[in-house]
């Protein structure tokens, strides 16, 4: 009797896949591993901004305090045109630069900055 042929082929990976059961997995290629991450010990990461503040680049200054300050921000320090502003209940410092009467730079930065 003839089997059919989809049969025949079944028989054969069948017998194909038992035959590969003893040996060992073949060897992989310097190409097939994923590359790992280099550390980067030197540079911490900061943490993620808030994103409660984001929206105030650009802003006025003046409006920006006030700003900050209705969002639980109170200034931490300040050197010249940069300041540090502390939010206590969301253990969050932020880092805001200003330039010509607006803030250009409002980013997060390590709670050590504000003195935590």
């Amino acid at each position: 009797m003839r089997r059919p042929p989809f049969m025949r082929l079944s028989a054969f990976a069948l017998a194909l896949g038992l035959a590969a059961c003893g040996e060992s997995p073949p060897p992989t290629t310097l190409a097939a591993q994923p590359a790992a991450a280099a550390p980067v010990a030197a540079m911490p990461v900061p943490p993620p901004a808030p994103p409660n503040v984001t929206d105030l680049v650009d802003a006025r200054a003046s409006s920006g305090e006030s700003e900050m300050g209705r969002r639980g921000y109170a200034v931490s320090r300040q050197r010249g045109l940069t300041a540090y502003w502390w939010n206590a209940s969301a253990r969050s410092c932020v880092q805001t630069v200003t330039v010509n009467g607006r803030y250009r730079t409002v980013q997060p930065v390590a709670a050590s900055n504000c003195g935590q």
